[in-house]
């Protein structure tokens, strides 16, 4: 049945699904005072980020009883390694004063900012508490961040409980800030850029490095022929390698259907070159993922890309060209998502592993359960027999335990230090896997060592981050603030149904995870005390050592689709 909306024919079900976009439709109240709230914090954000603190009463309700101290004189010094320094404001009181010091208290946030910078604000609330018909507070989370006169960054990250009083103004609710409490301050300052988009310098005027990369995945989408493979929502990965042996790291890069991939070697004046046509790698197949690797040990970098369910191994002839080409088949149709490769049975060649997402495509794969889904596509091992030979040795080796789940990455390390490779998968929609090799044969140990974090798992990275001498986990997972908002309300999130799982619920809103390595074969959370959680929409954050002291930094990438509105990032 065709309903007309906005001039548009749209089944009942679409019209269904458009109401249910407004909170209120589904009896979501903190939802509705959520959004109320977030305006209003928002505007309060950007008073102070503008010096309009004259203004900044004028959100306050008419029964206003007070804010306290947002920046304590105290900070304690975490980091100072003359390039980076970061402390932690100490003295936090519940002392509340008069809305007349408001505009001195706010105005003392700002202190350490240089003059005359312009600071951009975000906040975002992770929690609505309702306590009657025209009060609740929220929690919120936020920073102010700008440049320095060094050309460094400075960063001030906030955490306030904002009280808030619901009036009627013209038939309307409107909200007013009732009492603001400042619980977290810290503050971290650069002395010159951690890191420096060099986009433009490396691919210049490249015409279509413009129309290919600089373009949402949207606007190709459907547009090729729907044999060749479309990504509804991108997810095309990228590998990197000296392919032609001249010292510098070079870059291939995957595309959706319809598109060539594409390989960009690294010039000595520190530019990309396309060298994808004549090294024979433009594949127009939807691809996902790659990696370069001396598959043949021959010594150079071999070009493997992932093509649906299957496999093509490009191999070097030492040049950068690859003219021998060798499809290895995989099992069923559902598509590869990323790549992985280790020597699994010490026999001196790299085997190669790949995961896989949805059974069924992306639309079509429903996790289930969502909170520890078990009916995703199958994830895939192939044994390296020499002689550019492979085959297909998943169940042979054990890997096919747990092996229906959402799966994203993989990554191969010796996490029990017993001198053979482990291999860690990340799962979107539950539990992950840690498969501990023991002579080349594979037991899933996640649940029973720590390590599983049932989450919305998207990457996985190691690092030493005691010093201790065994590698710990950073699993990239989502942060949701509405899930933060809105599974706490156990009476009403699910119609008040199944409350055993409303705690993994909760755990999957929480955000990135680290696992600490207790030398013993164990893992302990400890994310909370690292103060990592919150990542954004994060994917695969990286741990490396970002700042030269020795010690390895978190870099976690995040987002998700956006529109065409520039600034929607």
């Amino acid at each position: 049945m065709l309903i007309k909306d906005r001039g548009m024919d749209l089944p009942s079900w679409a019209l269904d699904n458009r109401k249910r976009r407004s909170s209120e439709f589904d009896g979501w109240s903190s939802e509705v005072l959520h959004d109320l709230a977030k305006a209003e914090i928002k505007k309060f954000a950007k008073a102070i980020a503008h010096h309009g603190f004259e203004h900044i009463h004028e959100q306050f309700d008419q029964d206003f009883i007070g804010l306290t101290i947002l920046r304590p004189q105290q900070f304690e010094i975490l980091i100072d390694d003359g390039f980076t320094q970061a402390s932690r404001a100490k003295g936090f009181t519940g002392d509340l004063y008069p809305a007349s010091r408001a505009a001195e208290l706010t105005h003392d946030l700002l202190t350490p900012f240089d003059e005359g910078v312009e600071i951009h604000p975000f906040v975002k609330i992770i929690s609505v508490d309702i306590r009657d018909d025209d009060y609740f507070s929220t929690e919120v989370l936020g920073h102010f961040s700008a440049p320095t006169a060094t050309g460094g960054r400075f960063q001030q990250n906030i955490q306030w409980n904002a009280e808030w009083r619901v009036r009627k103004e013209g038939g309307e609710s409107v909200v007013r800030m009732f009492a603001l409490r400042a619980s977290f301050c810290e503050e971290l300052k650069t002395q010159a850029p951690l890191l420096e988009d060099l986009t433009g310098a490396v691919f210049g005027d490249m015409a279509h490095f413009r129309s290919e990369y600089l373009h949402g995945v949207n606007e190709y989408m459907d547009m090729t022929d729907r044999l060749i493979g479309n990504s509804f929502i991108g997810a095309q990965g990228f590998a990197v390698g000296d392919v032609n042996q001249d010292g510098r790291d070079d870059l291939y890069v995957c595309q959706q259907g319809g598109l060539p991939n594409r390989l960009f070697t690294h010039s000595k004046d520190g530019r990309a070159r396309d060298k994808t046509q004549s090294a024979g790698v433009g594949f127009l197949d939807n691809s996902r993922s790659a990696l370069f690797l001396d598959l043949d040990n021959d010594g150079d970098q071999d070009l493997i890309v992932a093509v649906g369910a299957n496999l093509m191994i490009c191999w070097n002839d030492g040049t950068g060209q690859f003219n021998d080409l060798t499809p290895v088949q995989g099992d069923g149709d559902d598509e590869i998502y990323s790549l992985s490769a280790a020597d699994i049975d010490a026999d001196g060649d790299l085997d190669l592993y790949a995961v896989r997402y949805t059974a069924g495509g992306i639309i079509g794969g429903v996790p289930t359960p969502y909170h520890d889904a078990n009916n995703g596509a199958s994830n895939m091992l192939w044994r390296n027999l020499g002689d550019r030979k492979f085959s297909l040795a998943t169940a042979e080796v054990g890997l096919n335990q747990n092996n229906s789940k959402f799966s994203l990455s993989s990554l191969w390390e010796d996490y029990d230090d017993d001198g053979d490779l482990d291999l860690y998968v990340t799962n979107d929609f539950g539990h992950n896997n840690l498969y501990r090799n023991d002579g080349g044969n594979f037991i899933d140990v996640a649940g029973e060592i720590g390590a599983s974090d049932l989450a919305a798992g998207m990457g996985i990275s190691a690092a030493d981050i005691d010093g201790d001498g065994d590698m710990d986990y950073h699993v990239s997972n989502m942060f949701s603030s509405a899930g933060r908002r809105i599974v706490p309300q156990s009476d009403q999130f699910m119609q008040g149904k199944q409350e055993k799982v409303h705690e993994h619920y909760l755990r999957h809103a929480r955000g990135n995870t680290l696992l600490e390595n207790l030398g013993d074969g164990t893992f302990r959370d400890i994310t909370l005390d690292a103060g990592i959680a919150v990542g954004g929409w994060a994917w695969g954050a990286r741990m490396g050592d970002l700042s030269g002291d020795g010690l390895p930094d978190i870099y976690s990438p995040n987002g998700f689709v956006t529109n065409t509105d520039t600034h929607d990032l």
